[in-house]
């Protein structure tokens, strides 16, 4: 029964706004001011002047832009074009690394005279990385733009 009621106060809410979008779509293409809900529809005045006054109002310029800002977009455009050519440099070199990688291959000797196996100790080193600063390097430093002023 509760969700009924949840339900049904859902969908009078839904069909409300649905109601009011429909009722202001039609006043913007008629030109006409939409009925609010607290005046009645019949006690609404209709204003035939509103298109003449939306043809009246100042259109607004757009906005001017001085040769420094354009200086400082375009010279942050180009660092982020060097940035994108570093990045794929350095995506390169990875993947010619992983290659070289793959391809590395461990052989042991053991009948070679100079083969000695590791000391094995019960004392084991701490190889966690808790302590430690981790395997990222630190995080940069965040860039500020320039502002308004």
């Amino acid at each position: 029964m509760i969700c009924g009621l949840a339900l049904a106060a859902m969908s009078a809410a839904g069909f409300s706004h649905w109601w009011s979008l429909e009722q202001f779509a039609t006043a913007i293409q008629t030109g006409l001011p939409a009925a609010s809900p607290a005046k009645p529809a019949g006690l609404t005045p209709a204003a035939p002047a509103a298109p003449k006054l939306l043809a009246q109002a100042p259109q607004h310029p757009a906005p001017a832009t001085d040769a420094s800002q354009k200086k400082f977009f375009e010279a942050l455009v180009s660092k982020m074009e060097k940035l994108q050519n570093q990045n794929q440099d350095l995506l390169d070199q990875m993947a010619e690394t992983n290659r070289d990688v793959m391809k590395l291959e461990f052989r042991v000797d053991t009948h070679s005279e100079s083969f000695r196996p590791m000391p094995v100790s019960e004392e084991r080193l701490d190889t966690s990385f808790d302590s430690g600063p981790g395997v990222l390097p630190p995080r940069a430093e965040p860039v500020f733009l320039p502002s308004d002023e």
